[in-house]
């Protein structure tokens, strides 16, 4: 029997929430996916990059359970994205509409004096059709689908064939940041959603939770770098943030062997779940790659889009 909310509060989230709103959203997961994609180290990670004390809400019961949250961040000079959450037990009550607004409110604030049109990208799992039906009375319109990817390795992965004068490195601290950061400007520059980033704020945020340079691969071609992957070990598995390869150097196996080296590296560390997420209207055709390497999909999420009008 649903639990019957007749009154909520709302305030912002301190540090020691962050358990109550991992276990929050893994509900939410658990209801539309069937198991959790969320650690705590997901969320403190997270706040590595956002104001919790200004950008982020929870919403209370009047019991005090943590039964909603939300938050808006900052991801590029023209970007802000938001996902909301509400327990299971608490839908249709209210709760979803309060922190969207809140979210939206706080979003014009954030943009005001800023250059050029702000958009404000909503994060919806694509068979939550009363989330989706939300956003777009609010004005949002569907913009995007990505889809988890997943792969359970079942023994020692194969070596990577590395095609010829391709070499693979770690990620050396204090020394490849430029480099790192050059490598995903250029591979990422045409892809969806990319706004253009300070390099050392984009450094900053990825060396959050979890954060292991030897997980972070340069690929050289002789002395000039051609590819990177960033990926990050966590509770659920290791999970592979970004993986790109300039232009000239696609379709030559590259990508591929970033991909098998890490998995080798993961197997090594007793961890066979392996994580990720794709645009499915890639243009470069990166499911088709993570399919090739034995990943399958999970789940999908729907990303939606809003003008802010100022």
């Amino acid at each position: 029997m649903e639990k019957e909310v007749q009154k909520f509060s709302i305030k912002h989230p301190t540090v020691e929430d962050a358990q109550s709103i991992t276990d929050l959203v893994s509900l939410c997961d658990i209801e539309e996916i069937g198991e959790p994609d969320i650690t705590l180290s997901d969320v403190l990670d997270m706040w590595n990059s956002i104001q919790i004390e200004t950008d982020a809400w929870i919403v209370l019961s009047t019991t005090n359970e943590i039964i909603g949250y939300g938050f808006v961040e900052i991801t590029g000079a023209n970007r802000m994205d938001t996902c909301v959450f509400v327990h299971p037990q608490y839908k249709n009550q209210g709760i979803g509409s309060v922190l969207l607004k809140k979210v939206e409110e706080r979003a014009k604030v954030l943009a005001k004096g800023k250059d050029g049109g702000q958009k404000l990208m909503n994060q919806i799992p694509f068979t939550n059709t009363a989330a989706r039906d939300l956003v777009e009375n609010r004005g949002y319109r569907f913009s995007r689908l990505y889809e988890r990817m997943k792969i359970e390795l079942e023994g020692q992965p194969i070596q990577p064939l590395l095609p010829e004068g391709i070499t693979l490195q770690s990620f050396q601290a204090n020394y490849d940041e430029n480099t790192l950061f050059s490598l995903y400007d250029e591979t990422f520059r045409d892809a969806w959603g990319y706004t253009k980033k300070d390099s050392s704020t984009w450094i900053s945020q990825k060396q959050g939770e979890g954060y292991d340079p030897s997980l972070w691969i340069i690929a050289w071609k002789d002395s000039k770098p051609v590819g990177f992957l960033m990926s990050r070990m966590q509770d659920d598995g290791l999970f592979i943030d970004l993986l790109g390869v300039k232009s000239d150097y696609r379709k030559h196996g590259i990508g591929k062997a970033m991909l098998l080296h890490i998995f080798g590296l993961a197997y090594q560390r007793k961890q066979k779940t392996i994580l990720l997420f794709v645009d499915t209207d890639s243009l470069t055709n990166a499911n088709r790659l993570y399919q090739n390497v034995g990943m399958f999909p999970h789940s999908q999420t729907a990303i939606y889009m809003k003008e802010l009008t100022i």
